[in-house]
């Protein structure tokens, strides 16, 4: 092993966004773990003080660089982004070794947890996927997580004391991520159709009807709240629920069926994105402006003033 003998484990979380920073907080709290934190973000000038103020209020241990990250610790969580999952599994497996684990708990295809199981085992350490079930926000580090490998079994009883949920499911690196995956288009896909819906009914003016006629065919659903909700988690996170929704529909194409919802969810998530990027109110925005954010999802594209010939398209 290449991390250093002490009296408690050491975690190194890879990834300090919503769902690695809330993780790190709980094993943090637990009293059980030395934590430690890195994100790429450090090493960009203008993200690395809102990464260094999120790491002081969580009180874990800064990590200036991968490697330090991975060298030192016993347990290395992988919480980054859909796109940078192969290539942060990739960088950390020449820093890891015998007797450490690499927990990759991203949202990507099972093709992608095999190819990062191999790379990873390589180096001799040991991989185990994790698929998040739910959102971190309401459960913290008690969210349910199904996780598969031929170490779950060890990685599971290490982390439950903390508190962590963590579900075995199989042997093999692939059954999490493809449950995961399948959830995801369901639930993502529902969430293109939400803001889909709701906006084009906002600009009719029968917003109010829709979430009527919603509430009658789904008794036991309040879509006033529902709407709102889903609404704002597209609103924050878009961008990388896109990335997620294009390993959906790689998924779906490995089981040999023609993706068509995925992509077309994607789209919308990144249409999203798009907007929040180019209009300051929506930044500013949550869910309890549900009908402001509609309008503004609906305010055609601002003209390019840096363009003498731009025109306002919709």
């Amino acid at each position: 092993m290449t991390g250093v003998t002490r009296q408690r484990r050491r975690i190194a979380m890879i990834g300090l966004g919503e769902a690695g920073g809330l993780f790190a907080k709980g094993l943090h709290d637990s009293g059980l773990f030395d934590v430690a934190g890195y994100d790429a973000l450090l090493e960009n000038p203008a993200g690395a003080p809102g990464v260094r103020a999120k790491i002081d209020s969580i009180g874990i241990t800064e990590c200036p660089s991968l490697e330090q990250a991975c060298r030192e610790a016993d347990l290395v969580f992988s919480a980054v982004t859909a796109i940078a999952a192969s290539e942060v599994a990739a960088q950390a497996s020449r820093y890891l070794g015998s007797g450490q684990f690499f927990f990759d708990i991203n949202s990507v295809s099972p093709s992608v947890k095999r190819s990062s199981a191999q790379v990873i085992e390589r180096s001799g350490a040991a991989y185990v996927e994790g698929a998040v079930m739910a959102p971190v926000g309401p459960s913290g580090i008690a969210v349910e997580i199904l996780v598969a490998g031929a170490r779950a079994g060890e990685l599971a009883a290490l982390l439950r004391p903390a508190g962590m949920n963590l579900e075995v499911i199989a042997d093999t690196i692939g059954k999490a991520s493809a449950i995961k995956m399948c959830r995801s288009s369901m639930i993502k896909g529902i969430e293109a159709l939400v803001v889909e819906c709701f906006v084009t009914a906002r600009a009719y003016g029968i917003e109010d009807a829709i979430v009527d006629s919603l509430n009658r065919s789904f008794p036991g659903t309040d879509w006033e709240t529902r709407g709102a909700y889903m609404t704002g988690r597209v609103l924050q996170h878009g961008r990388r629920r896109a990335g997620e929704l294009r390993e959906v529909a790689t998924t779906v194409a490995e089981a040999g069926v023609a993706p068509r919802m995925a992509p077309a969810a994607a789209e919308v998530q990144d249409w999203v994105a798009d907007r929040v990027a180019e209009m300051p109110e929506l930044q500013a925005a949550t869910d309890h402006d549900w009908r402001t954010i509609l309008d503004l999802l609906g305010t055609p594209k601002r003209a390019r003033s840096s363009s003498p010939t731009a025109t306002t398209r919709s």
